[in-house]
């Protein structure tokens, strides 16, 4: 278990930035919106939650309700130490989308796409009592977003 301090930062700049450095997996390539997370948005969201799993499609996995937080689910699906590199990066330019942010997250989203596209012909299927869901039923729509998200990230 890894924390990252966010004493001194406003929270929602942290959010704004944690979101626009990760990227979308999976079914979450259906919900992805590549437009960034303004101040604003994040101030908004932050007055109904502070623990977000998913965002438009982009996985998230933080809690930002005390003054630090625990990035393991975020460095899990978005890259080892990507949370305390967009952290760092907010940290020294003062903006939630930086030009590493959006590096990272250009990057890391055409890797997941990749990844998506090679298990559209997964079928859903159980293996030592765990239950493992395929992308077969839902290929074409998800093979479109999945294409539509790499055009944009060119």
């Amino acid at each position: 278990m890894s924390k990252l301090s966010l004493v001194g930062l406003n929270k929602a700049d942290v959010l704004a930035a944690l979101y626009n450095a990760s990227k979308p997996q999976g079914m979450g390539f259906m919900q992805y919106d590549p437009k960034p997370m303004t101040n604003a948005e994040a101030e908004a969201l932050l007055k109904q939650s502070t623990y977000f799993d998913y965002l438009k499609g982009r996985v998230m996995k933080v809690n930002l309700e005390g003054d630090e937080f625990d990035t393991w689910g975020y460095d899990r699906d978005n890259g080892q130490g990507a949370a305390e590199r967009a952290i760092a990066s907010l940290r020294q330019t003062g903006d939630a989308n930086s030009s590493t942010i959006q590096e990272n997250h250009r990057t890391e989203t055409l890797h997941s796409a990749q990844r998506t596209k090679g298990h559209l012909g997964d079928k859903t299927h159980t293996e030592d009592g765990v239950m493992h869901l395929g992308l077969d039923d839902v290929a074409e729509p998800l093979n479109a977003a999945v294409d539509t998200a790499i055009k944009q990230q060119q």
